[in-house]
């Protein structure tokens, strides 16, 4: 975090000076008033107001040191880096040795440190963005995968024209079999089950009645 101290006649110049100096705006840091402006009294007995604002650590920045922390504390030897942040959220990227143990089957390992780097996160800050934690290339890895499954679903649904389940997923890993399917007129999908082991089902799509062609 970064601080720095202004004066000013008023709260509201000190402050606006203090900004300037940081580089910040006034939605970026805490503000603390250090010294109330005081008006003169004929001239003589009068002071400025100083403050000192504190600039916080981005969504990004936090989750990467606490994700540090956290990790850290769990015994393992490993990098976080931010790879991307933006309005929406960040991306933090995890490097080191023997990675699979973190990762878990599946990725739930790395989705529970994902979760709970992104509550502290939230209670920290206050507010709430999409949080990505990767290991070793892991999500791309698991998204072509899914991807791939879907297609193969898709290809057994057509051609035994019958409806096809796939294993229970996290909502974010139905979410990439809906997306990769979701243009193809010939199947249909649907999550179904209860929470926590809910599904995929592809269905195939009958097709509409054929155009006469012949008709004048």
């Amino acid at each position: 975090m970064k601080q720095t101290e202004a004066t000013g006649r008023t709260i509201e110049e000190a402050t606006t000076a203090a900004l300037g100096l940081i580089g910040a705006t006034r939605e970026e840091v805490e503000v603390e008033v250090l010294q109330e402006p005081k008006p003169a009294i004929l001239g003589f007995g009068g002071r400025d107001a100083r403050v000192r604002v504190t600039r916080q650590a981005s969504y990004g920045t936090l989750a990467r040191d606490v994700a540090t922390q956290a990790l850290g504390l769990m015994g393992y030897s490993v990098t976080a880096e931010l790879s991307d942040e933006g309005p929406d959220g960040a991306s933090v990227v995890l490097s080191g040795q023997d990675l699979s143990g973190l990762i878990g089957r599946h990725g739930r390992t790395l989705d529970a440190l994902e979760f709970l780097v992104g509550m502290h996160v939230f209670r920290r800050l206050g507010s709430k963005a999409g949080l990505v934690i990767d290991a070793g290339g892991y999500r791309a890895r698991r998204e072509k995968a899914l991807v791939e499954m879907a297609h193969q679903a898709r290809e057994r649904a057509t051609q035994e024209s019958r409806p096809i389940a796939l294993d229970p997923m996290e909502a974010k890993e139905r979410r990439v079999v809906h997306l990769a399917l979701r243009d193809d007129p010939r199947v249909a999908t649907a999550s179904e089950g209860e929470e926590g082991s809910r599904f995929v089902v592809v269905t195939p799509v009958a097709p509409g009645p054929a155009e006469d062609t012949d008709a004048p």
